[in-house]
């Protein structure tokens, strides 16, 4: 069959609109079940190099997925794809490169002449870059032939309640030193009373009554405030969204934390969920906050893993590959430009 420029560009579009309007259908799913909400941010904490939409597009067609690359990155480090495994679509971000031929006369860099794309590689032209997206095909690691013996070396298979007080220290000097926002360990006269951000001072205060295990649960949910809603950030939104970003972030460091999420906890973001959708608040507006959760959550892996190679293995750069970092593009970032 003769290969149809036209054709393969038009089916690729579509495609690419069918996975957009899969992730909006699944979090609209939410507002009816918010159990199904707080399994996607679960299920986020292994994916967080990629955006909320490409996460909920993985675990949709394979929710055992455990490490996701594509098939050149696995190649690259050694492993080949199994004979008659299937991909995971994701959408992919590219950046397009246009030159100005002439006044207010753009074209795409690839489409250019011989002469043109010399002409750019000598600076003659103005250059202006546009974010697309293409469908992408990625892999799960027990969909090669990389033995279980080297998952370790590969990424992070969880931590032990040992570990916790070792990860409660790790965060409290990522907050201090990377958000100048130190943690104050204290007795309060409330037992009520467990910990909570002053974001005029910058600080996070925590009970000192507590277990480790238990400080731990507290501080991933004050550091997301200390990262997403400070002075400095001047971020304008409802007490609700603020308190959803912050479960959100919570969620996603107790499941890579090994901790027990709480009925409390799940309570807590689904009732602030809701009050935002009665608000009015669309799908894409709730994707938008998960990815900034995502965000604050990446950062503080990238923080206290990369620094902590005797505990943690550090997530491997071949998956940052894949996706080209999604959630570093814009919004949903990833999925869909206006989220």
């Amino acid at each position: 069959m003769a290969y149809n420029k036209e054709e393969y560009i038009r089916q690729a579009e579509l495609q690419r609109q069918e996975l957009n309007k899969t992730v909006l259908e699944t979090a609209e799913t939410f507002r009816d079940n918010t159990e199904r909400l707080v399994e996607a941010i679960e299920f986020q904490s292994r994916f967080y190099r990629y955006s909320f939409g490409n996460s909920i597009l993985i675990q949709l067609q394979n929710p055992e997925a455990e490490f996701c690359n594509s098939f050149k990155s696995f190649k690259d480090m050694g492993y080949s794809i199994r004979k008659g495994e299937h991909g995971m679509k994701i959408l992919v971000p590219v950046y397009k490169k246009f030159i100005e031929v002439a006044p207010d006369r753009w074209l795409a860099l690839s489409d250019a002449s011989k002469e043109q794309k010399e002409n750019y590689k000598q600076g003659k032209y103005k250059i202006h870059e546009k974010l697309y997206f293409k469908v992408g095909t990625v892999f799960d690691i027990k969909q090669t032939n990389c033995p279980k013996s080297d998952y370790p070396k590969i990424f992070d298979l969880g931590y032990t309640s040992e570990q916790h007080k070792f990860l409660f220290e790790k965060l409290k000097d990522f907050s201090k030193e990377r958000l100048s926002c130190p943690v104050y360990e204290e007795g309060f006269s409330s037992l009520q009373t467990r910990g909570y951000y002053d974001r005029v001072k910058n600080d996070i205060h925590i009970s000192s009554m507590f277990d480790d295990t238990t400080k731990l649960s507290i501080l991933s949910h004050e550091i997301g405030h200390a990262m997403l809603h400070n002075v400095s950030q001047d971020f304008k939104a409802p007490v609700s969204q603020k308190e959803f970003e912050a479960d959100a972030v919570s969620i996603m460091l107790h499941k890579r934390f090994g901790i027990d999420i709480a009925e409390s906890r799940k309570s807590h973001i689904s009732d602030h969920y809701k009050i935002l959708m009665d608000g009015g608040y669309t799908s894409e507006q709730i994707l938008k906050s998960l990815n900034r959760a995502n965000d604050a959550y990446k950062r503080i892996m990238d923080g206290i893993e990369g620094e902590s190679p005797q505990i943690v293995q550090e997530q491997n750069p071949a998956q940052t590959v894949t996706v080209a970092l999604p959630n570093q593009v814009s919004g949903m970032n990833g999925m869909i430009q206006s989220m």
